[in-house]
């Protein structure tokens, strides 16, 4: 799941990357992203347990978590019929590349693109979308979810690091 979490004492950049390197020597939890304006960072953790751990662990490097302020959900919009992600951002990883957006539903959603993996899962919102990124996106991620839920399918053309055009299928749930 993934999860804004705020510490008082960021301040810049360089916080920032050191929270970084705290998420990502901690097993079970990815970074996403970091605002320092919002003092906020977003990250991806497997179970409550994980973020127990990440939070003893962010306290002893000297950020400890506090309240998210309401500004750092000024970014959000609301799904309409028609929604769409404004864009996507594309981050280079050892891997691939991780490929967010904002969410309607306020969350800093994406996909973690792993090259070496040739058939992924899809990951998900807490709102209910499911994204695949990859060649023929738009037509696997359908084979993907379950049959009986209704969904509206965006897909669109990004660039990755490296150069190569990809495609980015995001499934939202139609509402009934």
């Amino acid at each position: 799941m993934q999860i804004i979490l705020s510490s008082p004492e960021i301040t810049c950049d360089h916080c920032i990357a050191t929270i970084q390197g705290v998420i990502e020597a901690t097993t079970g939890a990815a970074f996403i992203s970091g605002d320092p304006d919002h003092r906020t960072f977003i990250v991806e953790v497997g179970s409550g347990a994980v973020l127990d751990v990440l939070a003893a662990a962010l306290a002893a490097e000297g950020y400890p978590l506090g309240d998210v302020p309401e500004a750092a959900d000024d970014h959000v919009s609301t799904k309409t019929p028609d929604w769409r992600p404004a864009d996507y951002r594309i981050v280079r990883t050892d891997a691939g590349a991780n490929v967010n957006y904002d969410c309607y539903c306020g969350c800093d959603a994406g996909f973690a693109l792993d090259r070496s993996q040739a058939d992924p899962a899809t990951e998900s919102c807490c709102c209910g979308n499911h994204i695949l990124v990859g060649a023929g996106a738009g037509e696997r991620i359908a084979s993907k979810l379950d049959a009986g839920s209704r969904y509206r399918i965006d897909v669109q053309t990004v660039a990755m690091p490296w150069g190569q055009p990809l495609e980015v299928a995001l499934a939202i749930p139609e509402d009934d």
